[in-house]
């Protein structure tokens, strides 16, 4: 009896293990909004991802000029996949030239990492909404220091 008792629950754990795991996640959602991070060399990338699969980066690579492209992007089972990238025209007065490759690499806690040359690292990227909310957080903490009641 304890056998049976075991082999009925091997096989329950089986089928309510993979009835936790959520489908992956294939709404534009996931990855549209606006990300920003830096990387090697004082480098500064920003990334602005449309819901409808439009999107625009531009990557500093920390000489002030800016590389730009536009994208056409997809959700494809929770990784970011680039399907066009059309460079943007020169501007002298904007000081920005084409950008004609890079890659994303999705990552932990909703980052990416975009990698647009070899001789630089990859930005490493987070949503400038979550970036905000920890700078707020910080603050508050540095604040709460500063004034007292942060001593026990």
């Amino acid at each position: 009896m304890r056998h049976f008792t075991r082999l009925v629950l091997i096989f329950a754990s089986f089928g309510s293990a993979s009835a936790l795991t959520p489908l992956p996640d294939q709404s534009a959602a996931l990855f549209s909004g606006e990300w920003a991070g830096s990387g090697e060399r004082g480098s500064y990338c920003y990334v602005k991802l449309e819901p409808d699969g439009r999107g625009l980066v531009l990557v500093d690579g920390g000489a002030g000029d800016w590389l730009g492209a536009r994208v056409q992007w997809r959700n494809q089972q929770q990784a970011l996949r680039v399907d066009k990238i059309i460079p943007l025209a020169v501007s002298t007065q904007q000081r920005l030239m084409p950008l004609e490759n890079f890659t994303f690499s999705s990552g932990f806690n909703q980052s990416l990492s975009l990698s647009w040359s070899t001789q630089f690292g990859a930005c490493q990227l987070q949503r400038t909404e979550a970036a905000a909310r920890q700078l707020a957080r910080a603050r508050a903490a540095i604040d709460a220091l500063a004034t007292g009641q942060g001593k026990r």
